[in-house]
């Protein structure tokens, strides 16, 4: 069994936190530790808890809400699409955004398999980078 990680965007500090620990009520997730804090912070109105993906390599953490470019799109026919990764029902899904350069079809919803964390780039998340966010 693998552990889960998550990490939190600070809504009133305006950046990203290394989640510790998780406390809930009853089946309600209440506050979280951060990295650097010794007492749990309430999440209502401040946090938004997000979970990363199972990593297949050390060095390509992919975290829900990370906007991401398939590098195996770099080609005249698809040219390179970024990608929203969410977390749905369960399971992670990339979700194509806009096209970054080159021409082509844009590719449907589909699954982020364990097997593709090798071919996605993170190139920023929704909270630092929303510029990414934007139709072009």
């Amino acid at each position: 069994m693998r552990d889960i990680k998550f990490r939190a965007w600070d809504n009133l500090e305006k950046r990203m936190r290394k989640v510790v620990s998780l406390h809930w009520q009853g089946d309600k997730l209440v506050s979280v530790r951060l990295d650097g804090d010794n007492e749990p912070i309430p999440i209502e109105g401040r946090l938004e808890i997000e979970q990363y993906a199972e990593p297949i390599l050390a060095d390509r953490l992919i975290c829900e809400n990370d906007i991401v470019v398939d590098n195996l799109s770099l080609n005249a026919h698809r040219g390179e699409i970024s990608y929203l990764v969410t977390l749905e029902a369960g399971a992670f899904w990339y979700k194509p955004l806009r096209r970054l350069k080159g021409s082509g079809g844009f590719s449907r919803d589909s699954k982020l398999a364990a097997y593709e964390h090798i071919h996605y780039k993170t190139i920023g998340n929704i909270h630092e980078n929303p510029e990414l966010l934007g139709k072009g």
